[in-house]
């Protein structure tokens, strides 16, 4: 080191730690080293600041992220968004509060169309932003069409004569009979307005009605009933997608009459022949396997066959939806594949036991027109509901991939078939049954894809297992089968899951182990027995194969009763539409994508879970309100209070697993009142009663005090309520409560006080009502507070179930009966 050096190497490490110490200048034990790994640290370049090194990352990203989408566009990611968007254009459609402009509709898929064709490939991007604006105006139109020219649903609840065709007819366990009538007429009295098709059930014994033959009598005719609770599943859209516009009950037994030949029966020549020869070859099948095969076993295997599950008890059919075996009753996916697997196997088995006519003929593709021919039966005979048209198409699409020779199960198929499914039945993208069967088959492609590639990876480990002996290898493919199986439980309750979740407010907990008990015996045993009997049903030897599939259905209601009775399923409550959007969307990331970007799916469907939790999600509502007012609930912690001892299950229930499962707290009865209407002479007229109720609620709040089924109240959340069902008491009930519910239609809009007054012609056009107190509410003084004049009344937060939807499915509530017009709001 030179002179120089010297100095200017004293000079830099002056202000080193250590660099005085003589014990470094003498070179003194390792001081030296030291010295040099000081000058290397000082000669070494500074680090970055932070925001240089962001700078220098961001470029990094970007060029990551364009080689992330370049490697998804080689994998033909476009076309599996393309029904992504059309049912989000469905599904927007049907969550418009009025109709969308069809002509708007129109012009913007042309106009999308044409952005397309002229960006080309020189601006590719362009190009596929305007197909999938396409694509979404194809959804919203294949909606339109849907619903334009649908059938007209019954305006109000009546009481009247009513004759027609039998359509289809169904037997419960209990020997009722329901009936699906085609209505000619209605008597006394005569509806302006009659629906085209409705669903009665004969509860009397009678000589059940033959197929396509007339049947009348008095009936109960009652309209569809929108949501029970807003956001909840709007059973009159789904009687609307259905053609049925009216559900009751007869009062007596009916009456079959002399057939005539009306009208539109004529216009549809053979049609309609054709049908009710399907119908009555479903009834006949049905019949013979419930009389070969009594009980429960018997009522799931006509399900599982022709789609009639009249004959399942509620019991076993609660164990089922608990351990998430439910899915089995509804003729899908499963099912059809299964049927059409069986003899697609069957068929290429038999013909592989001649070699020559295997190496002449495309014995593959026999064995896939077969399957074809199979599932088409299948549909036919089973009624062909909409989730069986879904199963059938998705199936009919993979089998043409055979015949095509390409590949079946891949994702692209699953996009067309989802393709074709939204362009002819686009209602079916707003039900569990379509989300939660692409979801499952869109995730199994998607998971077995990323195993088979981790397999092929392993090929050394393989070749060393098929050196094994026989016994190993046996024992090999039986634990390949229950982890194969295990993991389509696994990752077909996660898929699922999400959207059950939402639709049913509850998870089957025990789904996992119900599935790995109960698939095998569905798998092995009660499909190909089924399919064997089917085939042989026609020679009368179908006894044998149906006993066979009772005893597998058999063991799997006992799955099912085992593994309920271990927990069963968990009640989540209501699940914000938003969380499910957000976390759909993720799903959909994550099963579409195969780079890393598939991450940023977890990212959401976490977020998505997160603000369905307690946490981000808003609280629950204080009061409930059925559509008609009958049925007011009060809800907190210690469960959910009515004014009803024994309320209707249809509503209840569903509140119920809204609300997490919450346990009914039925009204307090005050007998002392229940007979005394007479006004109390130091109590103002009409009010003495509710006086005494009121005094009561306050002594027990959160809870129904109640004279009479239609006199009650109750003090909750600081909030006085009164329900009622006499007109004379609504004076005396606005002066006293905060909210009054009159359960009766009555022209009073609102209560001079300044209480909230709900009755049931408000509630015809608003649906059922979710109410929330507001924060703050101070309980109102003692004595008797209620006639306090200058009391400040409750803040409610209203949230109405059908407010301003004017939509084909919510016309009819807008429909005066006296004036034979339409009531509807400018």
């Amino acid at each position: 080191m030179t002179q120089a050096n010297r100095k200017y190497f004293e000079h830099d490490t002056a202000n080193v730690p250590g660099a005085l110490n003589p014990s470094l200048r003498q070179g003194a034990g390792h001081g030296v080293p030291a010295v040099l790994g000081h000058a290397r640290r000082l000669t070494a370049p500074a680090r970055k600041p932070a925001a240089s090194r962001i700078a220098t990352a961001l470029p990094r990203l970007r060029d990551a992220l364009f080689a992330a989408a370049d490697a998804e566009r080689d994998q033909g990611l476009a076309f599996l968004f393309l029904p992504v968007a059309m049912g989000a254009g469905a599904g927007l459609f049907y969550m418009a509060s009025t109709n969308p402009s069809s002509a708007l509709l129109a012009a913007g898929f042309v106009i999308s169309l044409l952005l397309a064709a002229l960006s080309g490939r020189h601006h590719l991007t362009t190009a596929r932003a305007a197909t999938y604006a396409a694509a979404i105006c194809a959804g919203a139109l294949a909606a339109d069409l849907e619903v334009s020219g649908g059938p007209i649903l019954l305006d109000s609840d009546v009481t009247t004569t009513i004759s027609g065709t039998v359509e289809a007819r169904e037997f419960d366990a209990a020997g009722r009979v329901r009936y699906l009538i085609r209505l000619q007429s209605t008597a006394d009295p005569q509806i302006r307005r009659p629906p085209l098709r409705v669903r009665l059930t004969a509860r009397s014994a009678h000589e059940p009605v033959a197929v396509s033959a007339m049947i009348s009598g008095r009936a109960r005719l009652s309209a569809p009933s929108g949501p029970v609770i807003p956001g909840g599943y709007d059973f009159a859209f789904r009687a609307f997608i259905d053609g049925i516009g009216a559900h009751g009950y007869f009062y007596r037994a009916p009456q079959q009459q002399p057939s005539v030949l009306d009208q539109d029966t004529a216009a549809t020549g053979n049609v309609q022949p054709f049908k009710d020869g399907l119908r009555r070859m479903r009834e006949h099948i049905s019949q013979r396997i419930r009389t070969v095969l009594p009980g429960d076993p018997g009522g799931i295997a006509a399900a599982l066959a022709v789609s009639d599950r009249r004959g399942i008890s509620q019991p076993t059919v609660e164990a089922l939806r608990a351990t998430g075996l439910a899915h089995i009753l509804a003729i899908s996916g499963l099912h059809m594949a299964l049927a059409a697997g069986t003899l697609y196997v069957g068929i290429r088995k038999s013909l592989a036991v001649f070699p020559g006519l295997v190496e002449a003929l495309p014995v593959k593709k026999f064995a896939a027109v077969g399957a074809i021919i199979t599932a088409t039966a299948y549909l036919l005979i089973s009624g062909g509901s909409v989730s069986t048209q879904r199963a059938w198409i998705m199936l009919t699409v993979m089998l043409v991939a055979v015949l095509a020779d390409r590949p079946a199960l891949t994702m692209r198929n699953v996009a067309l078939a989802a393709i074709v499914i939204i362009l002819v039945s686009p209602s079916a993208v707003v039900g569990p049954g379509f989300q939660m069967s692409f979801a499952a088959t869109a995730a199994l492609i998607s998971a077995y894809a990323l195993i088979s590639r981790r397999s092929r990876e392993n090929t050394q480990i393989q070749g060393a297992v098929n050196r094994r002996s026989r016994l190993a290898g046996g024992m090999m493919v039986l634990a390949k089968g229950l982890v194969g199986l295990a993991i389509t439980s696994l990752v077909a309750g996660f898929a699922t899951g999400l959207f059950s979740a939402h639709h049913f407010h509850r998870v089957a907990t025990g789904g996992l182990l119900a599935n790995l008990l109960a698939m095998p015996l569905v798998t092995l045993v009660v499909m190909p027995a089924g399919l064997v009997a089917m085939l042989l049903m026609p020679l009368g030897l179908d006894a044998w194969p149906l006993q066979l599939m009772g005893q597998g259905l058999g063991a799997v209601v006992a799955v099912a009763n085992y593994v309920q009775a271990l927990g069963g399923d968990v009640s989540v409550g209501q699940i914000p539409l938003q969380s499910t959007l957000i976390a759909g969307t993720g799903f959909v990331i994550l099963i579409l994508l195969r780079s890393w970007l598939r991450l940023a799916g977890l990212v959401l469907i976490g977020a998505g879970f997160a603000l369905a939790t307690p946490l981000f999600a808003d609280a629950a509502p204080d009061i409930l309100i059925s559509e008609k007012g009958g049925l007011v609930g009060l809800v907190d912690q210690a469960g959910l209070a009515s004014n009803a001892a024994r309320p209707s299950d249809f509503v209840f229930s569903q509140w119920q697993t809204a609300m997490r499962g919450v346990p009914h707290r039925p009204p307090a009865a005050v007998p002392q009142l229940i007979a005394d209407t007479r006004p109390d002479p130091e109590m103002p007229q009409h009010g003495g009663v509710l006086d005494r109720l009121l005094m009561s609620a306050a002594a027990q709040p959160s809870r129904f005090h109640c004279a009479s089924r239609g006199v009650c109240t109750a003090i909750h959340a600081n909030a006085v309520v009164v329900a009622i069902d006499d007109a004379a008491l609504i004076g005396a009930a606005c002066d006293r409560a905060d909210l009054v519910v009159v359960s009766i239609p009555v022209y009073l809009g609102a209560c001079r006080s300044g209480a909230t007054l709900v009755t049931s012609r408000t509630l015809r056009r608003t649906g059922s009502l979710a109410i929330s107190v507001g924060q703050g509410n101070a309980a109102p003084p003692e004595p008797l507070p209620w006639l306090q004049k200058s009391r400040k009344r409750a803040s409610l937060q209203i949230e109405a179930a059908l407010q301003g939807v004017i939509r084909p499915w919510t016309i009819q509530r807008y429909f005066d009966w006296r004036t034979g017009v339409y009531d509807v709001p400018r």
